[in-house]
C-alpha cells in the first residue's frame, strides 16, 4: 500500500472523518446533479406561496419571492463548490514548483521566493479583492484568481519546508548518486514526501476559499444576483430573521456542516499525518587478490581511483573555516578492496563521501585532487559529475532502509536506474533488475521486486541496496559501513556478497568501516584515519599485525574478535 492510500486509511479510521467525507461526497453529488434531483426551478416565483414553511410542494420551504429554496440550495451550492476550485488550483500551481525549487536549492533561489510570500502575506486579502472587484467590473473569474495569488504563499511555506526536510534524506543522496537529474529527483523521490502535507493544506485552504467566497457573494460580489448562491441566501435569511427564522436553518445548516465537514477532514489528515511514517548461500569465495608489498605505492598506471592530499572544511563559530579532513592521500588499484577505517569522526565518511562530490553543506572540499582513470572529479561541474556517478563511481550507503525510497517498490526504484543507466526498455530493465536482485543472493527475485522498503529485513535491505549500485555497472564502488546495522551472520552473507562481486567483475571497492573484523576478512590493503588525518597506510597484514603508530595499536587492541591466528585464516605472506 503507497503512504498516500496510507496516510488516508489511517484518517478515515476516525468516524468524525468518515462522517464529514460521506457529507462531503454526498453534498458535492448532489449540486453536480441539482438540475436532475431539484423539483423546480431556482428562479421560478410563485407569490402564492411565499415563506412557506416545508410541504409537499416546497420540501424546505420558499423564500419572500416563492422561490423554492431546496432547488436554490442545490443550484447554489454547485457554484460555490466549482468556484472555489479556482484559488486552490491557482495556490497549487504557483507554490508547488516554487516550493519545491526553493527547498531543494536554497541559497538566494529560496530568499528571493521567501521574500516574495512575505509581501503576499502582508497584503490585505480582502481589501485587495475589493479593489479588484472595482477594477474588473465584479469578474468573478478575475476575483478568485487574485485571491488563489494572495493565498499561494500558505502552500509554498508547506511545499518549501517538506522540500527542505526531505532533501537531506539518505535516499535523495542516493539518487544523485545515482545520476538522476535535479527534475527527476524532485518528481519521484522528493514530491512524495511533500504530497501527505500538501493534501492536508489543500483541504484546509479549500474550505477557507469556499467561506471567502461565500463572504463575497454575502456582499453581493462576484456572483451575479440571478443565479442562486449560498451567500445570497444567508443575506436574505437576515434580512427576514425576525418574522420568518425558517430561512436561516437550510442555508445555515448546510454551510456549517460542509466547511466543518472540511475542516474535520483536514484535521483527520493532519492527524494521520503526524502519526505517519534468510538469503541465499553465494558460492564459495575465492582467493583475493595479492597485496602490493608493504609500502609500495601502486603505479599510477594501475590506480583506478586515486585521492590526492584532500582538504574538507566546515565553517566555525567564529566565521573561520575548521578542517575536517587534511592531506588525505591512497590509491585503488582495478579489483582490490581498499579499507578505511577509523573511530567514529575520524574524517573517514567525508572523505569517502568527498570522493563522489557529495560533501553535505555547508562543508567544501577546498583542495586536493579526486582522480578517476586521471579524471579529476574535483574538478567537474553538477552536471558533468552526474554522468560519472552510478555509472563509473557507485554508493553504498550506511543505511540502507534510509537509502531506499519507501514511496516505491524495490522493483520500481531498481527499473529507474537501470532505465536511467541503460537505456533499456522498461521490459529488459525488469529483466535485468531481476538478474541483480538474484546477483546478490536473493532467494526469490521477483517477490522481493515487489516488496516497499518496510518490508524487508535489514540483511535483504542491504542486498537491495548493493543490487542499486550495481545496476549503472560502475568499475568503483565506495561502501559506507554496509555492515555496521547488521547482525554477525549476515555481516558475514554481505562480506562474502562483496568478495563475490570482487571476483565476479573485478570490482574496485572503498571500504568505509570502523570494524577491524571485517578489514580483515575483506580487505587487501588499508589506511587509518585519525583526527582527519591518514596516519597509517599498507597491506592489511602489515597494518594490523605490525602496526607502526600507536594510535593503530590501540585500535587493534580495542577489537573485541580480532583472530590472533588471522594470518593463518587470510593466508597471508
Amino acid at each position: 500500500m503507497t503512504p498516500s492510500l496510507t496516510l488516508l486509511r489511517k484518517a478515515l479510521a476516525r468516524p468524525a472523518a468518515r462522517v464529514s467525507l460521506i457529507w462531503l461526497i454526498g453534498m458535492s453529488a448532489a449540486c453536480a446533479l441539482a438540475s436532475v434531483l431539484a423539483p423546480i426551478d431556482p428562479l421560478e416565483q410563485d407569490l402564492t406561496h411565499t415563506f412557506s414553511g416545508p410541504s409537499a410542494l416546497h420540501w424546505l420551504g420558499s423564500d419572500e419571492l416563492g422561490r423554492d429554496i431546496y432547488s436554490r440550495l442545490l443550484h447554489g451550492g454547485s457554484g460555490l463548490l466549482l468556484t472555489a476550485l479556482i484559488p486552490l488550483g491557482v495556490s497549487l500551481v504557483l507554490a508547488v514548483p516554487s516550493g519545491l525549487l526553493a527547498g531543494y536549492v536554497s541559497g538566494r533561489v529560496d530568499a528571493a521566493a521567501t521574500f516574495v510570500v512575505d509581501i503576499l502575506f502582508a497584503l490585505p486579502g480582502l481589501v485587495v479583492v475589493l479593489a479588484i472587484a472595482a477594477v474588473t467590473d465584479n469578474n468573478l473569474t478575475v476575483m478568485a484568481i487574485a485571491f488563489g495569488v494572495l493565498t499561494s504563499g500558505s502552500v509554498f511555506r508547506v511545499v518549501r519546508t517538506s522540500t527542505a526536510a526531505a532533501r537531506d534524506l539518505p535516499y535523495v543522496d542516493a539518487a544523485l548518486v545515482s545520476r538522476l537529474s535535479r527534475p527527476r529527483i524532485l518528481a519521484r523521490h522528493v514530491l512524495p514526501n511533500v504530497t501527505g502535507p500538501l493534501v492536508v493544506q489543500a483541504v484546509v485552504q479549500y474550505s477557507g476559499t469556499f467561506l471567502f467566497l461565500t463572504s463575497l457573494s454575502f456582499l453581493g460580489l462576484g456572483f451575479s444576483p440571478e443565479t442562486p448562491s449560498w451567500g445570497q441566501m444567508t443575506l436574505n435569511a437576515a434580512q427576514n430573521l425576525d418574522q420568518h427564522p425558517w430561512l436561516m436553518v437550510p442555508v445555515g445548516v448546510a454551510l456549517t456542516a460542509t466547511v466543518l465537514a472540511l475542516n474535520l477532514v483536514g484535521n483527520a489528515l493532519l492527524e494521520a499525518l503526524s502519526g505517519h511514517r534468510r538469503p541465499s548461500q553465494l558460492p564459495a569465495r575465492r582467493r583475493p587478490v595479492p597485496a602490493a608489498p608493504v609500502g609500495e605505492a601502486a603505479p599510477v598506471s594501475d590506480a583506478v581511483l586515486t585521492v590526492d592530499q584532500l582538504h574538507v572544511s566546515y565553517p566555525g563559530q567564529d566565521g573561520s573555516d575548521r578542517a575536517v579532513v587534511r592531506g588525505v592521500g591512497f590509491q585503488l588499484r582495478r579489483g582490490e578492496v581498499f579499507g578505511l577505517v577509523g573511530e567514529s569522526g575520524s574524517g573517514k565518511t567525508t572523505t569517502a563521501l568527498s570522493v563522489l562530490g557529495l560533501v553535505p553543506p555547508p562543508g567544501r572540499v577546498t583542495s586536493g585532487r579526486v582522480l578517476l582513470h586521471g579524471e579529476d572529479l574535483l574538478r567537474l561541474d553538477e552536471a558533468r559529475l552526474r554522468t560519472v556517478r552510478g555509472t563509473r563511481i557507485a554508493l553504498v550507503a550506511q543505511e540502507p532502509m534510509a537509502a531506499l525510497d519507501p514511496s516505491f517498490t524495490v522493483g520500481s526504484q531498481l527499473d529507474e536506474m537501470i532505465h536511467l543507466h541503460r537505456r533499456v526498455r522498461r521490459r529488459e530493465a525488469r529483466r535485468i533488475a531481476l538478474g541483480l536482485l538474484a546477483r546478490v543472493g536473493m532467494p526469490d527475485p521477483a517477490g522481493v521486486a515487489r516488496r516497499y522498503p518496510h518490508q524487508l529485513s535489514g540483511g535483504i535491505a542491504q542486498r537491495v541496496a548493493i543490487a542499486l549500485a550495481l545496476s549503472g555497472e560502475p568499475e568503483v564502488l565506495v561502501a559506507d559501513e554496509p555492515t555496521a546495522a547488521l547482525d554477525v551472520t549476515v555481516q558475514a552473507e554481505i562480506i562474502d556478497l562483496l568478495l563475490h562481486l570482487r571476483e565476479e567483475s573485478a570490482l574496485t571497492l572503498l571500504l568505509v568501516t570502523h570494524d577491524l573484523g571485517v578489514v580483515t576478512d575483506i580487505c587487501d590493503r588499508v589506511a587509518v584515519m585519525s583526527d582527519g588525518r591518514l596516519i597509517e597506510e599498507g597491506t592489511t597484514e602489515a597494518v594490523l599485525l605490525s602496526p607502526a603508530q600507536e594510535y593503530t595499536r590501540t585500535l587493534v587492541a580495542a577489537t573485541p574478535r580480532l583472530p590472533a591466528d588471522a594470518g593463518e585464516e587470510r593466508n597471508w605472506g
